[in-house]
């Protein structure tokens, strides 16, 4: 009876990991749950015989993925106005595509330099 139940546990957490891997990128997966991206592919792939801590933790997300897309969906559309807010500063010259990426590095080492990276 106990193989039974271990085979069907298996069985969920196998097609809950393939319904994931259908719609997240492993990437994306392995940098929200800080399991390596490897290891992720090889479990998306069902390749695993226990519920292991990793497979729980990608069964857990799996089973919560409003919160990981909707923060992925907030940095998507972040991205986008950061595109469209240049383009639009870009007069569509090489000289003043030069001075554009000049002044945004130079934000870059602004905002490097109030946290101390460099």
């Amino acid at each position: 009876m106990q193989m039974i139940v271990k085979s069907r546990e298996l069985a969920r957490a196998r097609r809950a990991l393939r319904a994931l891997s259908l719609r997240a990128p492993t990437v994306r997966v392995a940098a929200d749950t800080g399991i390596h991206q490897s290891q992720v592919s090889r479990l998306f792939r069902g390749q695993f015989k226990r519920l292991s801590p990793n497979v729980l933790k990608l069964v857990e997300y799996a089973q919560k993925p409003r919160r990981y897309q909707a923060r992925e969906a907030g940095q998507e559309a972040a991205r986008k106005a950061v595109v469209r807010a240049a383009l639009r500063t870009w007069d569509s010259t090489p000289s003043g595509a030069q001075a554009l990426v000049r002044l945004l590095r130079s934000v870059e080492k602004l905002r490097n330099a109030g946290t101390g990276d460099r």
